[in-house]
């Protein structure tokens, strides 16, 4: 078996925001409300997500959507493909 890491994936691993509760995203009240209620409370949980994914939680809708994309986006990270 290979033991090599995927470089953005070792990045990844290794940012120091990821086992940050999700208010450091600064979300919206009601985005994080929704995150919560669907078991998401780390940023590590929520980037493990892919969008489409998250997409389909109760109450999440596109505007929610948008808004963590670009909060994750700011913090050097990204949603599952």
């Amino acid at each position: 078996m290979d033991q090599r890491q995927n470089p953005v994936t070792a990045a990844a691993a290794a940012h120091p925001v990821l086992d940050a509760d999700i208010a450091v995203l600064n979300l919206s009240l009601r985005t994080t409300n929704v995150l919560r209620l669907n078991e998401i409370y780390t940023v590590r949980d929520l980037t493990r997500m892919p969008a489409r994914k998250l997409f389909v939680l109760s109450r999440l809708g596109r505007n929610s959507l948008r808004e963590i994309v670009e909060s994750v986006d700011r913090n050097g990270l990204r949603l599952a493909d």
